[in-house]
This record gives structure tokens, C-alpha cells and sequence, in this order.
């Protein structure tokens, strides 16, 4: 994977949702030890909120992970007025674990596809 797929695939994201997505910025990071992709923002239009739309969202991201293994990182954060247990339950259960409460850090380790030969 590099930095145009990713950004590929936030395109492919966007048309996918298309007007449900309000914001999404995916970085791909190979400052530390481990390359990883950094999950800076991502938001949903108000009027599609708790309706799923995350849900299947993070979905895909952990799907394209998974596919070219690779972990996901973030920072929770109430920003933008977000409730942060609310994050933290959302980010849980999307398979995430949390490294940091302090700092509401949380990070995806992608599951081994087999690949058919």
C-alpha cells in the first residue's frame, strides 16, 4: 500500500456515501516502527448520524486493512462536541482497542486474510 491508494480509497469512500460523508481524512504513516494507517477525522453529515453510515464506514476501512495488513490508529477526541464514552463505545466495538484512555488512544490490529492460491 502506499499514500495514493490510500488516497484512492478515500475518494472511493466518499462516492460510495456520497453526501452522507461530511469529512474524512485517512493518512498513511511511516514515521513510526510500525506503518500504519492514521485516521485523523471522519464525520457524518447530521442527518445521517446513528443510522449506520459509521458503521459501514469503519467497515470497509478495517476491511482494507485487513487486506493489506496494516494497522489503523486514532485519537478520540470531543472536538466536535461528541460524546467521548459514546466514541469510546463506537471505536470498541468496531474492533479497535483502546492503548490510552488519557488521551483517548485507540488502535486497529488487522486480522490475516487468507489469501487463495
Amino acid at each position: 500500500m502506499d499514500k495514493q491508494e490510500l488516497k484512492d480509497f478515500v475518494l472511493y469512500l466518499k462516492r460510495k456515501y456520497l453526501g452522507k460523508i461530511q469529512d474524512l481524512k485517512l493518512e498513511y504513516n511511516t514515521d513510526y516502527r510500525t506503518p500504519h494507517i492514521y485516521l485523523s477525522l471522519i464525520r457524518i453529515k447530521r442527518l445521517y448520524r446513528r443510522q449506520g453510515i459509521g458503521t459501514k464506514v469503519m467497515r470497509d476501512l478495517r476491511r482494507f486493512a485487513d487486506h493489506h495488513q496494516i494497522e489503523i490508529w486514532l485519537y478520540a477526541t470531543n472536538i466536535y462536541g461528541t460524546d467521548l464514552d459514546h466514541l469510546y463505545a463506537f471505536y470498541l466495538k468496531q474492533g479497535f482497542q483502546m492503548t490510552n484512555k488519557k488521551d483517548g488512544r485507540f488502535k486497529y490490529k488487522y486480522k490475516k486474510v487468507l489469501q487463495s492460491v
